[in-house]
């Protein structure tokens, strides 16, 4: 009897080692069976060499499939044996849900409104009056030729001659952005701004003291133990940052609201000397921004519009070209504003890559992950005597999105993701028409494609809808909503795009007339 217990006690000493160390465990495995394998092959010398390594290679991949199934063999008997209430890991294993409850995109007055006349009328008055030649003939070139249309917004301060960049102006900017969308939202669904319980501000170059989050809080009065934060220097991609530091919140604090507001100042960056790869930011950027109030209650899963299923955040800021393409400084004659190198595309398309690859396989159907797993074998292990190489396959990720909002950063930011991931005109549609009407609104220019999906009646209860942006540092965000609610898809809830949205799409010429 004795024997017996120890002989228990050693097997289930021995089990709980496993279960404590099952990676290590089938990591051991894995490798004695590869390291026999090898040595079982070599051991034959009557086999040619190209032989043995393709059993070898053969034996590997067998080897490796029963690792990964007896991985999950362990662990789902261990998760199944151990109780959940004596599971330390059971509590942070369950995925906290995130309802987007809705979302409002600010629509600005139709006096500010800067036609393409507009801006080339005020451009040659500020090269007169700031003797820059030869920078009025480039924003011209550029405007006319960047997708923007004859109805996006600027700001009053840049509608003054001379142009007023002063940070009184910028202030009045954000305050005419985030009152006027925020008063819109609460408004729209009779929410309390004590009812909130977290708020998240973002704007890249306006970083004011007291802060932009306590500025909302002072207006609107918000509770005293509100959790605020403010977020700056993200440049374009500040939106899905915003979204997923307040995710991380709602996590961690149940039962509560957090209200994310996105906008970006222009007039106070408004770049005054020659210097082509800083008078781009002049011709691109316009007035916008959104409200968005997420929520981690069970209760509110009945009213939001949708789910978070996924955020991707990339960063290249290690790489020397990637930090500097788009960055904020001051030319040879002290003027500032923000420069956007030639290889700003080329970085794009790196972290665009580089984030879906991440993303790929938690959203791809398993049919595209094993055509794409098999182009790459192929083409690291194919015979030496076919040396040529197959083109890299790309999947198809209309088959695990079904609505698309590209960052609008401009006419070569969307062609540029639209030929990467092999995407039709119709998948780019709300991209190419938000470039249009609003230009680039920065952070909040995915909310503006998303808004465009939803005017239009196509979202749909069980839809995915991928967001997808860029910035400066280089980053490259990434977003998954699941549509769960056929309020999606209520046309006659006024939006940004309400008053002209039976007019769009538009065919968008290559050089606008003005």
């Amino acid at each position: 009897m004795t024997n017996m217990a120890e002989s228990k006690t050693t097997i289930e000493s021995a089990r709980h080692w496993i279960a404590e160390h099952k990676l290590r465990t089938v990591g051991c495995l894995w490798l004695s069976g590869i390291t026999g394998s090898i040595a079982y092959n070599w051991s034959r010398p009557t086999m040619k060499t190209s032989v043995r390594l393709i059993h070898a290679r053969l034996h590997a991949q067998a080897l490796t499939l029963a690792a990964l199934v007896g991985a999950a063999t362990v662990e789902y008997f261990d998760r199944k044996n151990v109780p959940a209430k004596d599971d330390p890991h059971a509590k942070s294993r369950r995925r906290t849900p995130i309802f987007l409850v809705d979302f409002e995109c600010f629509r600005p007055p139709d006096c500010h409104r800067v036609p393409i006349s507009s801006f080339i009328e005020h451009s040659l008055m500020r090269e007169k009056d700031f003797g820059t030649l030869g920078a009025a003939e480039f924003e011209k070139k550029v405007i006319i030729r960047s997708g923007i249309g004859n109805e996006s917004f600027a700001t009053l301060g840049m509608d003054f001659i001379p142009v007023d960049n002063s940070y009184k102006q910028a202030m009045e900017e954000v305050r005419l952005v985030l009152f006027s969308v925020t008063e819109i939202f609460f408004n729209k669904h009779n929410i309390s701004p004590k009812s909130i319980d977290i708020i998240v501000t973002n704007c890249s170059v306006n970083c004011p003291t007291p802060s932009l989050a306590a500025m909302i809080i002072n207006k609107f009065g918000f509770r005293s133990n509100v959790r605020s934060f403010h977020l700056s220097g993200m440049g374009c991609s500040a939106g899905l940052l915003s979204i997923s530091l307040a995710k991380d919140l709602l996590k961690v604090h149940k039962n509560s609201l957090a209200l994310v507001l996105s906008t970006e100042t222009i007039c106070s960056n408004l770049y005054k000397g020659s210097v082509k790869s800083m008078l781009l930011a002049n011709c691109l950027f316009r007035v916008g921004g959104a409200a968005i109030l997420l929520s981690n209650r069970i209760c509110d899963r009945d009213v939001a519009k949708y789910e978070l299923q996924h955020l991707v955040r990339t960063h290249l800021g290690a790489k020397d070209d990637a930090y500097a393409c788009v960055y904020q400084k001051a030319d040879a004659d002290g003027n500032e504003g923000v420069s956007l190198s030639r290889s700003v595309v080329e970085v794009a398309s790196e972290a665009l890559r580089i984030n879906m690859t991440t993303l790929g396989p938690l959203v791809l159907p398993y049919s595209e992950q094993i055509r794409y797993a098999l182009h790459f074998l192929w083409n690291k292990f194919r015979p030496s005597k076919t040396p040529t190489k197959i083109a890299v396959y790309v999947p198809n990720f209309k088959k695990a999105f079904d609505h698309f909002c590209i960052h609008a950063g401009g006419k070569a930011v969307i062609d540029g993701i639209k030929g990467m991931m092999k995407l039709s005109n119709g998948d780019v549609e709300a991209s190419k028409m938000t470039l249009y009407r609003f230009g680039n609104t920065s952070s909040s220019s995915t909310w503006y494609s998303f808004c465009y999906h939803e005017s239009k009646g196509r979202v749909k209860k069980g839809d995915k809808v991928f967001q997808i942006c860029f910035g400066s540092g280089f980053k490259c965000n990434s977003a998954v909503w699941k549509c769960i609610s056929k309020r999606a898809s209520d046309t006659n809830v006024p939006t940004a795009w309400s008053d002209k949205i039976d007019r769009f799409p538009v065919d968008i010429p290559e050089v606008i007339d003005y």
